[in-house]
């Protein structure tokens, strides 16, 4: 019968479906435990702390932390505690002015104040990034140093974006172990499942269909209320919501049907490791999967339907390759916008690792 319209195909689209579904749940898990966790402003603590660590003020040259308390002390960093919350963006501009304060002691904040300050510091690790700084930036206009300190921020804040996607990439994991355990999602026990049910299998693919048509999902942090940093606004769009349709129909594929010994078989352990793997690669990475498996599973005739003779074709055209559709078939294999079987999103847009964006300043 071929691959199109085949019972392969749906049992393959079905699969991606539930880690769609899956990762989707995951990463509302991940969401809610970052927030109860305080990662954001943990992570920027972090940090801020090696970024200035290693650094007395002069009070007390064996003081490697006074820098960094001198910072915390400051009256623009404790305007944007929320008691004992540390906020959790902290804007480059902000940064700048608090340090440059601090090493200027609250002068104009000019070039010449910004370089002797910097002189008049103690040895240490700050002192030797600053003075880095400032000569890339020419030693001659408070402005251009200005930027230069925001852009070595900005850089630093870069690597603590890494940490905060790496840590995010550890939960993801343990909140899949847990979703796949809660949830008794065993791959291969899905497989089988949808191989023998043709109904069901119907089922998952026309719910595929339409969730094909929906927004790639993401998740997006921003900062509306600049005097409250310690409260992010976490945005999921209409793909990371699941309809009463889609959990209904998860239930049935997945799930502890009858007791632990009826579930449990040589197989499960390995089919709820591939559950735990495909969940931690992201719902945006399966949406972008599926919408390619459905594209080819509605991209022109299957390969037998091809080949049979069109009436009034003469003997000749009978056998001429079907060039047409195997462009079709290659534009569609090799990712582009969706046509208008599906109507669903291009998948063109930049992929995220874990359907989240961080500002700069985490």
């Amino acid at each position: 019968m071929g691959i199109f319209n085949s019972n392969v195909l749906d049992v393959v689209v079905g699969v991606v479906f539930v880690y769609l579904t899956l990762a989707i749940l995951c990463t509302a898990a991940n969401e809610w435990v970052a927030a109860i966790t305080r990662r954001r402003g943990k992570m920027l603590q972090k940090g801020i702390t090696q970024l200035l660590s290693n650094q007395s003020t002069g009070q007390d040259d064996n003081d490697a932390q006074g820098f960094v308390r001198a910072f915390y002390r400051h009256p623009v960093i404790i305007k944007l505690h929320d008691g004992s919350r540390h906020p959790a963006y902290l804007s480059a501009r902000s940064f700048t002015a608090v340090v440059t304060d601090i090493i200027t002691a609250s002068k104009t904040e000019s070039a010449g104040d910004l370089l002797a300050g910097v002189a008049a510091l103690p040895k240490g690790d700050l002192k030797t990034s600053m003075v880095a700084v400032l000569q890339s930036s020419g030693n001659t206009d408070s402005s251009a140093a200005q930027r230069a300190i925001e852009g070595w921020f900005n850089e630093n804040m870069d690597r603590v974006s890494g940490w905060y996607k790496r840590r995010t990439q550890l939960w993801t994991i343990l909140i899949g172990l847990a979703l796949t355990l809660i949830a008794n999602a065993d791959t291969i026990h899905v497989v089988r499942q949808l191989r023998a049910d043709p109904v069901l299998r119907a089922a998952v693919v026309e719910t595929a269909k339409v969730r094909a048509q929906k927004p790639r999902p993401s998740v997006s942090v921003e900062y509306r209320d600049e005097d409250d940093p310690t409260n992010p606004t976490v945005t999921r769009n209409e793909g990371n919501e699941l309809s009463d349709k889609e959990t209904a129909l998860l239930g049935e594929i997945v799930g502890w049907h009858g007791s632990w010994r009826d579930n449990l078989r040589t197989e499960t352990f390995f089919g709820w490791l591939l559950t735990v793997l495909a969940i931690s690669m992201g719902a945006p990475f399966w949406f972008d999967l599926l919408n390619k498996l459905m594209r080819v599973r509605y991209t022109g005739n299957s390969p037998a339907e091809s080949a049979k003779p069109r009436r009034n074709q003469t003997p000749s055209e009978r056998f001429e390759p079907n060039q047409g559709g195997r462009d079709e078939l290659n534009e569609t294999l090799s990712g582009g916008s969706l046509d208008h079987h599906t109507g669903a999103c291009p998948d063109d847009l930049p992929r995220g690792d874990y359907g989240f964006s961080l500002p700069k300043g985490l």
